[in-house]
């Protein structure tokens, strides 16, 4: 039914009257669609990265074909955090190792008993594989005192003597930007799916 007033043409009727176009409904349903997927693939590019591991280094937290979620979002490293870190310069690749210390700690090895201080306390590193043994290239001496400089940290794998890490020159203290970010998924394979 349609009116004229001195208003103009008006159709009377809503979105849901079914004197509205399919084509036009569908072209709405199309267009959300799309914006939706946009959106997703936007936040999972902005805010993740996925990372797969390849070797050892990690085990037995992480295995060697395990697919990683990243988190990469304003992050900034915490002591146990597993992160991503940049050595293409380097290594021509990516690595995965655990945050063992963090700007302003003071950190120390002793090789002869094993153990790992942080601010003058033994960690309790249940996650190890083995007890720390290699020495790496020297990097790192024995119950050397370091103090971690300002916007760098600490990392060393978890496979401690199989392990390519800050024991290392190549690695020595990671610079915050070279880090991508925080592992906090393994989504692959399935039988492996859990938050880390």
């Amino acid at each position: 039914m349609k009116d004229y007033n001195s208003k103009g043409f008006i159709v009377k009727g809503n979105i849901d009257n079914e004197e509205v176009s399919k084509a036009v409904k569908e072209v709405f349903e199309w267009s959300s669609s799309l914006l939706f997927a946009f959106s997703i693939c936007f936040f999972i590019t902005v805010f993740t990265m996925f990372f797969t591991v390849s070797g050892k280094s990690m085990l037995p937290t992480l295995h060697d074909g395990d697919r990683l979620l990243i988190s990469k979002f304003m992050y900034t490293p915490q002591k146990g955090d597993i992160i991503t870190i940049d050595t293409n310069e380097k290594l021509k690749k990516n690595i995965i190792k655990r945050v063992i210390a963090t700007p302003g700690d003071t950190f120390k090895i002793d090789y002869d008993k094993h153990e790992v201080y942080v601010n003058g306390q033994v960690l309790n590193e249940d996650y190890i594989n083995e007890p720390t043994v290699s020495r790496g290239d020297g990097t790192i001496p024995s119950n050397k005192l370091i103090t971690v400089p300002a916007e760098h940290v600490i990392v060393l794998g978890d496979n401690r003597n199989h392990s390519m890490d800050s024991r290392y020159e190549e690695i020595g203290f990671v610079s915050y930007n070279k880090i991508y970010g925080r592992a906090f998924i393994i989504h692959w394979p399935l039988n492996r799916l859990k938050f880390i």
